[in-house]
């Protein structure tokens, strides 16, 4: 990795990255686990997919200028949150919750900040569940708490941030008073088409019981036949 070249403190840059590594690959196995552990017990997922980075040295320097503060090491553990994050994307807003519980009841994650841009979307539209959590990470003699951000979204959410992010980018984060509202007005589409789908799975949901009841009831009836024709066969 290119270090800053005024940054002189190779060493301490090194295993400050290897930290940040180090708590992706447990907040990652855990989500993991979680998820083969559904699909072994309810023949369900409920993450879609799941995507993690270490923020660029360009980002981290662009981040430190913008807070006014001197890029060294204890200064970016201190105000920067999101140098190591993950984005879960779900199928529904519910898999969102259920997800962020989870974790949150896991004896080994501290949960430092979360923000519920689902609850209260932010005026651009985005929305979003956002969780600062801080992993143990154990070395040979040590154990150092290590901060990550957690984002989760449903497929649809993550469609409307990806492309927002795009618009921006493509055109330097300028944007006509126009173009704001429409992306605010397809954030609220792409709300109502969550909840729609939600709503739709859920009635599926409530389906598959009454059919499971019905035939648990069938099933009860016939094998009460057959004991009873067991029976009369019998005398």
């Amino acid at each position: 990795m290119d270090l800053p070249m005024f940054y002189n403190s190779a060493d301490e840059w090194q295993r400050m990255m290897f930290l940040y590594n180090a708590a992706v690959k447990e907040v990652n196995t855990k989500l993991e686990i979680i998820n083969n552990e559904y699909k072994m017990t309810k023949q369900y997922n409920p993450i879609e997919h799941l995507t993690s980075r270490i923020k660029s040295i360009q980002s981290i320097e662009k981040k430190m200028k913008r807070y006014g503060k001197d890029l060294t090491v204890p200064n970016i553990v201190k105000y920067i949150n999101d140098m190591a994050g993950i984005r879960i994307i779900c199928s529904f807003t519910s898999d969102i919750y259920r997800i962020a519980d989870i974790l949150k009841n896991q004896s080994d994650i501290r949960v430092l900040k979360i923000k519920d841009y689902i609850a209260q979307p932010k005026p651009n539209g985005y929305s979003s569940y956002h969780m600062l959590v801080a992993v143990p990470i154990f070395l040979t003699n040590e154990k150092i708490e290590t901060k990550v951000e957690i984002q989760i979204r449903t497929i649809a959410m993550d469609f409307w941030a990806s492309l927002e992010h795009k618009i921006y980018y493509k055109h330097e984060g300028y944007a006509t008073e126009k173009i704001r509202k429409e992306l605010a007005d397809c954030a609220e589409i792409v709300a109502y088409l969550d909840k729609r789908m939600m709503a739709i799975n859920d009635e599926l949901k409530e389906m598959n019981k009454d059919l499971l009841g019905n035939y648990t009831e069938v099933r009860k009836t016939q094998d009460e036949r057959e004991d009873y024709s067991v029976i009369f066969d019998s005398m």
